[in-house]
């Protein structure tokens, strides 16, 4: 089905040209931040890569044939250590020029490459100790680099923030339908579970949700409700969308408080520019967050 003229001009034509700079520099910024977060967070977790250990190269290698033998001596220089430190230290820094806002556009457009291929090399080698929050920077630095590859192409430039507002909308709605359909999460069992495991767990936390079920459930119940309707984030009136990306920043900060989630707050509020940006992209004068 086509959409109606006035709508496909209003997806087409950007209210804001030179917003688009602006707004990918913000995205470019956060991501960078975040990229970093997970790098040094690796860095700091290196002797997991230790031999004998469940993130080392002799066990990672033996997830893919092509892995194994010769080519897996080759890939060790990088993939084993010293060569994985080496690899997340070089993150750091090419992070850290993505967040520079006086480092060049080439060296932006190496950083933003580096990071997202890089972030798919160790994906590749193991994706055990990665999360949600290494699929969003992926994505992030993917499409930073194509927009740096099209920086004269406004339209390939706008088709990029608009898919990351919408990747991150879809996110969150496919996370919350998923909660939804689970009776765990409707009853708040997850929630008070997830704070008594090893990884994620939070002593205090947990023994609070334990005595007091009605909150546990209250914030299971809130949590699905936040995910549901963030999407609506694009076409809402404005002082509901400023408060939508409220309540997700504060929902990700809260789990890195209470679930040492660092890299999810960096990763997901580096798509909250595209988002905004997108959300004036509709033309509304009443709607969306400045």
């Amino acid at each position: 089905m086509a959409l109606p003229a006035s709508l496909r001009e209003r997806f087409q034509t950007d209210p804001d040209p030179r917003g688009q700079d602006r707004t990918l520099r913000r995205v470019e910024q956060l991501t960078g931040l975040g990229a970093a977060v997970s790098s040094l967070e690796y860095l700091a977790s290196s002797r997991d890569f230790d031999k004998g250990e469940l993130l080392s190269w002799d066990t990672a290698r033996t997830r893919y044939r092509w892995m194994t033998g010769r080519p897996g001596k080759v890939l060790g220089a990088v993939f084993d250590k010293p060569g994985i430190q080496a690899l997340f230290a070089a993150r750091v820094l090419a992070a850290a020029a993505l967040m520079n806002p006086r480092a060049g556009s080439g060296a932006k457009t190496t950083s933003a490459t580096y990071l997202a291929g890089t972030n798919f090399a160790v994906h590749a080698r193991s994706p055990y100790g990665s999360d949600g929050s290494e699929t969003v920077l992926t994505i992030s630095l993917t499409t930073l680099t194509f927009a740096r590859l099209f920086t004269n192409d406004p339209r390939a430039r706008r088709a990029c923030l608009w898919f990351l507002a919408a990747q991150s909308c879809l996110s969150y709605g496919i996370a919350g339908t998923a909660k939804a359909v689970s009776p765990v999460w409707r009853d708040g069992t997850a929630v008070r579970d997830i704070f008594r495991t090893r990884m994620f767990g939070h002593r205090t936390a947990f023994a609070v949700l334990r005595e007091r079920p009605r909150l546990a459930r209250a914030v299971g119940r809130a949590t699905i409700a936040g995910e549901l309707l963030f999407p609506l984030v694009l076409v809402t009136p404005k002082p509901v969308a400023r408060t939508l990306l409220g309540v997700g920043a504060g929902f990700h900060a809260g789990n890195a408080v209470f679930m040492g989630l660092n890299r999810f707050v960096w990763a997901f509020l580096g798509t909250y520019p595209a988002i905004v940006h997108c959300s004036r992209a509709l033309g509304r004068d009443d709607g969306g967050p400045e």
